[in-house]
């Protein structure tokens, strides 16, 4: 197409304001180009693409057309196709590795190729923005996707992405006709964070068209320009057409009421005019591809490939194919449609038949078949069918809306009474999954409770457990109880092999809803009924399920021997038997964290992660993503909690479950402040707060636990109360081991907003918790909240102490940022009690493990810390001794070594330590024999 900006009369301020736009210092920028068909939007892009060739910018364009927007990923395999030509060089071996092995993704041609499931889409999406951004370096990119309104769901899924995740130097285009932007990028487009830029075309004016019509006199261009309406390409067809053609068009439309004559009606015009063989060979090359192969075309055609290739030089003379670099193409996609229709049902029917046929024959798998094999099967056609169907399984996990529309063409040709090996069935469970993971739950759930009616018991069952799964996952809990109950009291589920698997089912709901004695009797049953006839892993899902139960009802002696029993059955597992309950990972792995079992807690998500990607169980890969989230930040694995949250909030994206993303973003706010601080983390939970509150009462005691803390931290206490008060209080049961924390925070939020007497009643709560049996670092948490309120009581020597015994208590269970804090407060006591020494090695080890956890504003606040104790600070000579350190002083002075004192004082050495270069300190001594030498002398210093 014409890329010469005096090719373009009437586009001169459009094309000015988009090369600005490839200034090197601008950032990412959208620009959406909209208009009529035949208005010139491909033809303004073309230009567009010349003034980025020409100033060094590389430029890749896609391509949507309308027989492949059935097609997954066939937009952006165009983009990919044209990264190809890209030069590569210069250090960029890898990028082009990844360009390959992201396109035999796409294709599902290579089983070594990047390892995705349907909810796992973002992973596709973050590898093509990644290549993206190696292909903009360092001259920046021009991507350009034309005609949007054909695009493919896979595609729009992709620049959705790229337009919430802007790539750095990258101008994108998006081309669509007026009104047929997709929503989805509509919605993003007015949400986004960068600079958008929208060019709607209108019509040419009269003076511009002229110029389109060099040849014509001024009264015929006005004619044409009546008739063509300022339209471009409407105007170029009519100036070939003869006048008095012309002339009849002129009468049609005034009989009609001065309405232009359409587009469509002008192009069949000029095509049904074509001799044969070109009227077939233009029919055949519709059906075939958007870039013409002679072969295809031929095999399509039913004409000899020799005689084929002479049409298609006839038709690039003709100008209904052109040849730019090379390939043949339809000169515009309205020619390519109107050749299309023309061709009639059945003859395309057919025609798509035989494109289907050579594809085979050449070896193409059948995801590339596929939409000739839609678009040509007919009812009965139990064969084609069947292909199709496993077209549509291969693709499932990439592109699952284009594999339920698949899935759904299968069935529709097989529904009467045809089911090639009884697999109908089968095909509908797949699409049911493909549904839910498209986040099409409405017909998902439809299906679902047809196959739920079925008489199979089996394939009932299944389909009971799939609804259950994604009505759990929209928090629907009293619909999946009513009717797991209905079929627990079904005649035909007597057997327990039956009724074992829906017990198990009915007690993650009831957990998830939080009726814990109700989840733990429906577990218990379960694992009472579980047999050697059963699923290998299904007793094991019911003893994790009762493990996590005991736990949260704070009978923490039996949930640590029942964890401790379903870690052990896991584990003897093979893979292929946990796949068919993989379910159980996620509630183990987080039993795990519950008990600061961390490294387990991660071995369990990985494994759970590695099944679900080989045996495609996508159900269970959200909640693996929240807890790996929640156990990193735990561990102070900042970055890796918020890749984490941010994949996890993808996924709920992709599913479109307002429950699962409103708990995505509330576990996502803790990592966010150590990370980013307060203004991002507390805007974050503003949008969590304006969402509809979470149904699950078990991730709703979550959520408020990270919005607790992380409202805390943030240095807002008084909001912190205000959502911990907001809770209806019942107790330790429901919150399970980490009661003791969320009571500790709530006692240090009272605290702080001066109300020391609920501060202690809240300790209080805290210490009772803790001493029922919680883990271990549970007690660090409430021995910070005690020194938090000694401090606040003046009770410097005690509260440090006790700070002292807060900070063991979390470097023994590896939990830095606890750590941290710990350290922190610390150093507030020992800056107050006049110990600079002490405070300021204090802070440097915060800093230190705040670094290490790569949290950047919990480094900026020992900064801020810092700065405050130093404004603090005595002028005068240090304090004297403490008592501890006069005692530890003594037994320096005798000759005892730290761990020798450490084992008499029970304390740690690192405690001992710490006292120590305190005594040093004030002393003013550098070593313990100096010390030991100015005791002799001396005696201790008061």
């Amino acid at each position: 197409m014409p890329g010469r900006s005096d090719d373009l009369p009437g586009r001169g301020e459009e094309l000015t304001r988009m090369r600005a736009l490839l200034a090197p210092d601008r950032g990412p920028v959208f620009v959406v180009v909209t208009g009529e068909p035949g208005i010139g939007k491909s033809r303004l892009c073309a230009a567009f693409e010349a003034a980025a060739t020409g100033t060094g910018v590389p430029v890749l364009t896609g391509r949507a057309t309308e027989l492949e927007c059935g097609a997954p990923w066939a937009l952006f395999r165009h983009v990919l196709d044209d990264a190809v030509d890209l030069d590569w060089s210069g250090g960029s071996a890898e990028s082009a590795r990844r360009l390959r092995a992201l396109s035999a993704t796409l294709s599902r041609q290579d089983p070594d190729s990047l390892s995705v499931m349907g909810v796992e889409r973002h992973r596709v999406h973050r590898a093509g923005r990644a290549l993206l951004e190696a292909a903009a370096t360092p001259s920046g990119l021009l991507l350009v996707f034309d005609d949007l309104h054909w695009a493919d769901t896979a595609s729009v899924e992709f620049i959705d992405y790229l337009v919430r995740h802007p790539t750095r130097r990258v101008v994108t285009v998006l081309v669509a006709r007026t009104g047929r932007l997709p929503t989805l990028l509509e919605r993003s487009l007015d949400s986004a964070a960068t600079l958008v830029e929208r060019m709607p075309l209108g019509s040419l004016s009269l003076d511009d068209a002229g110029l389109l019509l060099p040849d014509a006199s001024p009264a015929y261009q006005r004619k044409l320009y009546e008739i063509g309406g300022g339209n471009p390409l409407h105007l170029e067809i009519l100036g070939r057409l003869p006048a008095h053609e012309v002339e009849e068009l002129r009468g049609a439309s005034a009989a009609v009421g001065g309405d232009r004559t359409g587009l469509a009606p002008l192009i069949s015009r000029e095509l049904r005019d074509l001799p044969e063989p070109l009227f077939t060979v233009v029919r055949a090359a519709a059906v075939t591809a958007d870039t013409l192969d002679t072969a295809t075309v031929a095999s399509v055609a039913e004409l000899p490939q020799e005689a084929v290739g002479v049409a298609l030089d006839a038709l690039v003379d003709r100008d209904v194919l052109r040849a730019p670099e090379g390939r043949i193409e339809f000169r515009h996609p309205l020619v390519r449609a109107a050749a299309y229709r023309l061709a009639g049902p059945l003859w395309r029917s057919a025609a798509h038949q035989r494109a289907a046929e050579h594809l085979a024959r050449e070896g193409a798998p059948p995801s590339v078949r596929a939409e000739h094999l839609r678009h040509g099967l007919r009812r009965g056609d139990t064969v084609g069918a069947a292909l199709l169907a496993e077209a549509a399984t291969r693709l499932a996990d990439m592109a699952p809306a284009d594999a339920a529309r698949w899935l759904r063409a299968a069935l529709d040709a097989t529904q009467d009474g045809a089911d090639p090996d009884g697999q109908r069935a089968e095909w509908r469970l797949t699409m049911a999954k493909t549904l839910t993971v498209s986040g099409q739950f409405d017909e998902a759930r439809t299906v679902l409770h047809e196959l739920a009616a079925s008489g199979d018991t089996a394939c009932r069952h299944r389909a009971l457990e799939l609804l259950a799964a994604s009505e759990r996952a929209l928090g629907r809990f009293a619909e999946v109880r009513a009717r797991l109950g209905a079929e627990l009291a079904a005649p035909d589920t007597a057997p327990d092999g039956l009724r074992t698997p829906l017990l198990v089912e009915l007690a993650a709901t009831d957990m998830l809803s939080g009726q814990w004695d109700s989840g733990a009797q429906q577990a218990a049953e379960a694992l009472r009924l579980a047999g050697p006839g059963d699923r290998s892993g299904i007793a094991v899902v019911a003893r994790t399920l009762l493990a996590v139960a005991e736990l949260y009802r704070c009978r923490f002696s039996s949930g640590y021997r029942l964890l401790d029993q379903a870690r052990w059955h896991v584990d003897g597992l093979t893979d292929l038997e946990l796949r068919d309950d993989i379910g159980l990972l996620p509630p183990l792995a987080w039993a795990e964290f519950l008990v600061d079992d961390h490294e387990d807690a991660l071995r369990h998500v990985e494994r759970g992660m590695d099944i679900a990607r080989r045996y495609g169980r996508s159900h269970v890969v959200p909640q693996m993503y929240v807890v790996r989230s929640v156990v990193h930040a735990r561990m102070g694995l900042v970055p890796l909690a918020l890749v984490d949250a941010e994949d996890g909030e993808e996924i709920a994206r992709h599913l479109g479950s307002a429950e699962m993303h409103g708990f995505v973003l509330a576990v996502k706010a803790l990592p966010l402040l150590w990370h980013s601080g307060p203004e991002e983390a507390v805007t974050l939970a503003a949008r969590i707060r304006d969402r509809h509150p979470l149904r699950s009462a078990w991730w709703r005691n979550i959520a408020d636990r990270s919005l607790a803390d992380m409202y805390f931290q943030a240095g807002r206490p008084a909001e912190c109360r205000a959502l911990l008060a907001a809770r209806p209080d019942s107790g330790p049961v429901g919150l399970g081991p980490h009661a003791p924390s969320l009571y500790a925070v709530r006692a240090e939020a009272e605290v702080a907003c001066g109300d020391r007497a609920a501060g202690r009643e809240w300790y209080e709560r805290a210490a009772e918790a803790a001493a029922s049996g919680a883990p271990r670092a549970q007690y660090g948490s409430v021995v910070r909240a005690r020194a938090t309120l000694l401090l606040a009581e003046n009770r410097l020597e005690d509260a440090r102490d006790e700070a002292y015994v807060a900070v063991e208590h979390f470097r023994a269970a590896a939990l830095p940022v606890d750590e941290g804090f710990a350290r922190l407060l610390t150093a507030r006591i020992l800056t107050a009690l006049g110990d600079a020494h002490g405070a300021d090695e204090e802070l440097g080890r915060a800093r230190r493990l705040f670094t290490g956890c790569d949290a950047p504003w919990l480094v900026r606040a020992v900064g801020r810390e810092q700065r405050r104790a130093g404004a603090q600070r005595p002028r005068t000579r240090p304090a004297g001794l403490t008592a501890r350190e006069r005692q530890i002083a003594e037994l320096v002075a005798r000759g005892l070594t730290s761990p020798q004192i450490a084992e008499q004082l029970f304390l740690s050495v690192r405690t001992v330590e710490s006292h120590l270069a305190r005594v040093f300190h004030k002393a003013g001594v550098t070593g313990r024999v100096a010390l030991a030498r100015k005791i002799a002398e001396e005696g201790l210093p008061e």
